[in-house]
């Protein structure tokens, strides 16, 4: 964990606290903090004592037990510790099927600016829960998602899909329930 890895360490009384490097204010494609999200958590301890001491723990909450159990079966098929992978955006397109992306004030403001205002409107948008959302089209995917995976919108898309990490636990995780592909079996390369 120390370079650089993330674990989940399972204690005695069945709960499970995940380990890893603290996050990177200035990075915010910090795995981190993306897997931190992925478990509708935000916060968590920086350790100062300890075996863990200098890393980050939280711990995880009873509803992700599936989820970080999921994680720890998909990268087993690993026998190292670290790899080196690449990803294909455009061979894939996980990400922008059965996704919800809130649109902040700021990407309303590029759209407009973009001379694309319609897009916060419908058809390309609608209200949910207080917040504006991008629409997905009746197969779940998104609308500006072209056959070839190319974003129609990309060069003013939403801060939401431009700030997305690719290799992140939410983008392994849409791989494997969008398109079938476990890391490790397909479609990635491993040096």
């Amino acid at each position: 964990m120390r370079a650089g890895g993330h674990a989940v360490v399972w204690q005695r009384d069945g709960r499970a606290r995940y380990v890893f490097p603290i996050p990177d204010d200035d990075d915010p494609l910090d795995l981190g903090y993306w897997a931190l999200l992925d478990m509708n958590r935000s916060r968590f301890t920086r350790e100062t004592t300890g075996p863990y001491r200098g890393l980050a723990t939280v711990v995880v909450s009873r509803d992700c037990h599936e989820l970080v159990r999921e994680r720890a079966e998909r990268d087993a098929v690993w026998r190292g510790a670290t790899r080196v992978v690449r990803f294909d955006c455009l061979a894939c397109g996980a990400c922008c099927k059965d996704n919800r992306v809130e649109l902040e004030p700021e990407d309303v403001e590029r759209f407009a600016a973009a001379g694309r205002a319609e897009l916060a409107r419908a058809p390309y948008a609608r209200r949910d829960e207080g917040k504006i959302v991008l629409r997905l089209l009746r197969d779940k995917r998104c609308r500006h998602l072209g056959a070839s995976n190319a974003c129609a919108i990309y060069a003013f898309r939403p801060a939401a899909c431009a700030q997305f990490p690719v290799g992140s636990e939410c983008c392994l995780y849409a791989r494997e329930e969008e398109l079938g592909i476990v890391d490790g079996d397909r479609g990635l390369t491993s040096t």
